[in-house]
């Protein structure tokens, strides 16, 4: 565990940008290293942009909706697909909505997103 002091931003900032992560992520990177299990778990699941590059409205919902399914916060799927978490979350809701209609549920209170 590294103590903070004045460079550790900077550090934190270059953490950001080497590994691709968010603020939050790196200062936790810097703080108990790349080999804690926190920063292992954070490195894993990162998800990269060049996966959803050039996919249509509906093939990015539903990779969303799996994504959503899989564990992954609204703020991870954003920023894998490169949008706001508000559009995350109404294309994972319409890609809800496709599969019950498919498989003929009823539709459920959608709060639980």
């Amino acid at each position: 565990m590294s103590d903070w002091n004045e460079d550790s931003g900077y550090y934190c900032l270059l953490i950001a940008i080497l590994c691709g992560v968010d603020a939050a992520e790196s200062k936790l990177l810097y703080k108990y290293g790349p080999g804690h299990p926190l920063c292992k778990k954070i490195l894993k699941k990162k998800l990269t942009a060049k996966e959803t590059e050039g996919m249509g409205k509906e093939a990015s919902g539903n990779a969303m909706y799996r994504l959503r399914m899989a564990g992954y916060t609204l703020e991870e799927i954003s920023n894998a697909f490169g949008c706001y978490p508000s559009t995350a979350k109404r294309r994972i809701e319409k890609a809800k909505e496709r599969k019950e209609n498919m498989y003929g549920r009823p539709k459920q209170d959608r709060s639980d997103l």
